[in-house]
């Protein structure tokens, strides 16, 4: 049971976090995409800014594979 359970736990906290920042990272990538063919003279801020945005994400999503393998760890 504890076997099922060291498995069960990261895997329903990284799953559904993944799959959100996954859509997360295509609504940002989709809206700078846009901006930058509406106004191609900002595009190099656009891009920083899209840049810093999916690292933000990326960011939550490592915090909660830290927080999985803690309760991973307790078990």
């Amino acid at each position: 049971m504890q076997a099922i359970l060291l498995v069960l736990i990261p895997t329903l906290t990284i799953v559904p976090t993944a799959i959100v920042a996954a859509m997360a990272m295509k609504i940002i990538s989709r809206a700078a995409i846009e901006g930058m063919t509406r106004q191609p003279e900002v595009a190099p801020q656009l891009f920083t800014a899209m840049l810093v945005a999916m690292a933000l994400v990326e960011a939550l999503v490592i915090y909660c594979l830290v927080v999985a393998l803690m309760v991973a760890a307790k078990i």
